[in-house]
């Protein structure tokens, strides 16, 4: 697609910032534009590995995918909050189509790597085609993904690893249907796109008790195993979809 196709797809910003449902169209290869805030961009470790994280779930369900870094920072007025990842973010983005920004945006997904708290919410977001994601200094302290399982204990830097797995996901059209949870000897284990929604709250346990994915796979209960683990890899459901977008 070149830039006036891309430019013409936009239609507008929508309500609250948010480029429209219809706004891009995918391409091939799958394209992930990543930029660093201001803050983030101090973690001399974290382009790896993003880079790398990104790169091992996302070839399983990819013919062939590019991730490239900006070479430059982004300067935001907070780390955290709704109204940057969610409305600021997106409202550059699509400024950068215009070339109105320094944001040169691609027709995958564009996302954002802030030095937010990843505990706080919403600690993450995303649209077609945008994403943004909190947690950079713990992304940083996760091993080289050559080193690392594909499923790992729950910590705060594998949460926020996953976080970026997740929010990439939604921007390529994955739902939280997409993902899975099975009972491992170490504990239950969930995919990116299920993740800590599994244990978040009550309210959230509820919904995956005795309900099925999109793929019709039943999800096992959140206290199935007395360990919570996280995988960072996408779901074979996940898979299924990528390859079929």
């Amino acid at each position: 697609m070149n830039r006036r196709a891309f430019l013409g797809s936009v239609g507008a910003v929508a309500s609250g910032g948010i480029l429209s449902r219809r706004a891009l169209a995918g391409e091939d290869p799958v394209r992930v534009r990543v930029w660093f805030s201001d803050r983030a961009a101090e973690y001399d470790d974290l382009e790896t590995r993003v880079r790398g994280y990104l790169g091992a779930a996302l070839d399983q369900g990819c013919e062939a995918v590019r991730i490239t870094v900006s070479d430059e920072s982004v300067s935001l007025p907070d780390e955290n909050g709704r109204s940057v990842l969610a409305r600021e973010w997106p409202i550059r983005v699509v400024e950068g189509v215009a070339g109105l920004s320094d944001v040169d945006p691609t027709t995958g997904v564009n996302l954002l790597v802030t030095d937010g708290d990843p505990t706080q919410q919403p600690a993450g977001f995303a649209r077609p085609h945008v994403a943004a994601a909190t947690g950079a200094r713990y992304v940083a302290r996760m091993p080289p993904v050559e080193e690392a399982s594909a499923v790992v204990p729950y910590t705060t830097a594998a949460a926020s690893t996953q976080l970026l797995l997740h929010e990439c996901g939604h921007a390529l059209g994955l739902g939280h249907g997409h993902g899975s949870a099975t009972v491992t000897e170490d504990g239950v284990a969930a995919s990116p796109m299920v993740g800590s929604y599994l244990w978040r709250d009550e309210e959230a346990r509820r919904q995956y008790i005795g309900a099925t994915n999109a793929c019709g796979e039943t999800y096992p209960s959140p206290d199935a195993g007395e360990g919570r683990r996280l995988g960072l890899r996408y779901s074979a459901c996940a898979l299924a979809a990528l390859l079929d977008r």
